[in-house]
This record gives C-alpha cells, sequence and structure tokens, in this order.
C-alpha cells in the first residue's frame, strides 16, 4: 500500500477511484490530441503546445495537472511540460510506441459500452451492441473503418511488446511451415520468418486486415516466402502447415465460437501439428495479473474471457488438444503449446516405451 493510500480514509480512497475513471479517458484523448508529439524531447510552454495541437490553452493547463499524476508529464521548474519515460512512449515517431494502442483502447464503441456494465453484471451477455446501435463488436470495425483502422494499429503495437520473444519460446526449428490464424498486419509471422530463414508461413486474415500484411511483407523482402489467404476462421483455415498459432484470438469470443475456431484448426491440421496459443494464463489463486481488467473488457465488448491453466485445459481438452508446456512471455501472455489429444497419446506410449526399455537396460 502507497503512503498516500495509507494516509487517507478508507471512504477518500473509495471516491478517489471512482474519480479515476477518467484517468484512462484523458490519457487517450491528450494522446489522440497529439500532444506527447508535440511535446517530444523538448520542455514546452502552456501557449506552445496549444498553439501546436489545436486545444483551449486553460483547458489543456488543467488536463496537463491531472496527466501529472498519473505520470504522463512533469511540469518543469520554469512551469513547463515535459514528456516523462511513460509519456515518450504515446508518441508516434518512436520505438515501441503504444499511441495507437491507446487511443484505441477507449474509442466511443468501447467507452459507451462500458457505460451499460450493469447489464452485463445482471445478464452475463456483452453490452457492446446494446450500446452502439444494436451493432456488435465486429459489426462495428465494418461500419466504422477509422476505427477498425485503429484496432489493427493498436493490436500491432500490443504484440510488438512481446513478439521477439516468441521464436525462442516456440522452438521453431521443428517446424517449416507455420500459419498464423487471424494474425492482422503479419507482425507475428515476419518476426518468426526473421528468425528462421528455412520457414514458410500462411498469413490468414480477413480481407481489409491482411492488406497491412502484404504491405509488411513486401517491404521486409518476405513475400515470396508468405501465402496471404482470406476467409472465416470460424468455418474453416488454410491446411497444410505443421505449426499453427492463435494469437490473442480465442479470449475475443464466446465459448461456443471458441469451439468452432478450434475445430476448424483441428480439422486443417496434421496429426503431428502443433497449435500455439497466445493468450494470458491467469493464476489459479486469484492473485494479481495485468490481464484481469483485460478479461472484463472482454466481458463487456465481446463476451469472451480470459482463462487459467485449468480453463485452458478444459476448453482445449474438450476440443481434443492436449497442453504440452506454457512458456511465460513479457507482459500479460504466454505460450500455450498444444497437440492434438492423439499425438498426445502416441508421445507418452513413446516415452513408456522408451522409460520401459532403459529398466530392462538397467
Amino acid at each position: 500500500m502507497s503512503l498516500e493510500a495509507a494516509v487517507l480514509p478508507p471512504q477518500a480512497r473509495a471516491m478517489q477511484v471512482v474519480q479515476t475513471a477518467v484517468a484512462g479517458k484523458l490519457m487517450a484523448t491528450l494522446t489522440q490530441a497529439g500532444v506527447p508529439d508535440a511535446l517530444g524531447d523538448d520542455v514546452r510552454s502552456i501557449g506552445e503546445i496549444a498553439q501546436t495541437t489545436g486545444l483551449d490553452a486553460d483547458a489543456l493547463a488543467r488536463a496537463l495537472r491531472a496527466a501529472a499524476l498519473l505520470g504522463m508529464v512533469e511540469r518543469a521548474s520554469d512551469g513547463r511540460w515535459r514528456n516523462t519515460e511513460l509519456g515518450r512512449t504515446l508518441r508516434s515517431d518512436v520505438p515501441g510506441s503504444i499511441r495507437d494502442y491507446v487511443v484505441y483502447a477507449l474509442h466511443d464503441g468501447n467507452w459507451r459500452a462500458w457505460q451499460h456494465l450493469m447489464d452485463t453484471l445482471r445478464n452475463g451477455e456483452p453490452s457492446f451492441a446494446r450500446a452502439n446501435g444494436g451493432l456488435a463488436f465486429w459489426e462495428y470495425l465494418d461500419a466504422n473503418p477509422g476505427v477498425a483502422d485503429a484496432f489493427h494499429h493498436a493490436m500491432a503495437a500490443a504484440t510488438a511488446l512481446t513478439v521477439r520473444a516468441l521464436p525462442a519460446a516456440m522452438r521453431l526449428d521443428r517446424f517449416r511451415r507455420v500459419a498464423d490464424i487471424g494474425g492482422g498486419s503479419g507482425l507475428v509471422l515476419a518476426e518468426i520468418l526473421r528468425a528462421a530463414p528455412h520457414i514458410s508461413g500462411i498469413l490468414f486474415d480477413r480481407a481489409e486486415a491482411i492488406e497491412a500484411g502484404r504491405q509488411r511483407f513486401s517491404a521486409e523482402g518476405l513475400s515470396g516466402r508468405v501465402t496471404l489467404e482470406t476467409g472465416d476462421l470460424l468455418t474453416q483455415v488454410p491446411t497444410g502447415a505443421d505449426a499453427y498459432i492463435l494469437k490473442n484470438i480465442l479470449h475475443d469470443h464466446t465459448h461456443e465460437n471458441c469451439g468452432r475456431i478450434l475445430e476448424a484448426v483441428r480439422a486443417a491440421m496434421a496429426p503431428e501439428g502443433r497449435l500455439f496459443v497466445i493468450e494470458a494464463v491467469l493464476p489459479d489463486a486469484g492473485a494479481p495479473h495485468p490481464a484481469v481488467w483485460r478479461d472484463l473488457h472482454m466481458m463487456v465488448a465481446l463476451g469472451g474471457r480470459e482463462r487459467t491453466e485449468a480453463e485452458w485445459r478444459t476448453l482445449l481438452g474438450a476440443h481434443r488438444f492436449g497442453i504440452d508446456r506454457i512458456v511465460n512471455l513479457p507482459g500479460p501472455d504466454a505460450v500455450i503449446e498444444t497437440c492434438p489429444d492423439d499425438a498426445t497419446r502416441a508421445s507418452r506410449r513413446a516415452l513408456r516405451r522408451r522409460h520401459a526399455r532403459a529398466l530392462r537396460m538397467g
């Protein structure tokens, strides 16, 4: 507990928590307005920032005072403002920027859905469609191309935090062809292809998402090693890969649609294939985990969920996948390596035979 929390009475702490509901919206709005970009690496006055961003100077001054409490900006001794380390990650021109994610996360559609949280708590159903004129989340993206573009950029920004750890976690030397299902802009697949020159890839997603992948592979000289395919992962996915990736896909979907996706992947896989589910694995005992908040967003916006290891084993087992191993990644997610249950049984039989032979020889 912080010193401030220890000093404040519980009533004041409760009021403070409620007031921080606007904190994320403030950070997203200032980022969207270009304040971190306007500050750059410099120290600038309120007037200079307001002129660059087109914001009202008085309103901006009050907003920056609150943003300083979030650690986004800090005030210099002469009264001017500068980015903090956190604020610099919100710039559009820096490596590792999460600007797109911050701007997307609290766009108006998501924000309206959270205003109907009570409905979700009462009926267990996502509130997004009710809050957005009857449009479910994916329908909303179809109807709002600007938000859809922000969504795909946001997912790429979030993926960039962990993508470099994936090749080692997946042990790529075992595979020749990798399919990224719902792979969006191709960020994960491009990292895999760079790390493993012997591998070719399949990028599979909706048509509007995959165009960014086409541009990425062309710019990086990888087009000759990638097949781009479009379709609906709820019904059918490409065949011909010996490793399949579902990165942050299953948590978006209802339990029933997760089953449809897993059945589609299993139908496409060879018996000796591997499926890598890259998702959060929540602690069974309810210990703190950053994906707990993401779980609530899945509940409100999509009807999906984050899962514990036991819940992953139940879901995957119901569709004849066995978990071989789980490797934690930087950030909230982990690599869950799975294979069809028949392959798991065959592997266990082989291990038992080797063990029996060793005992006889001993």
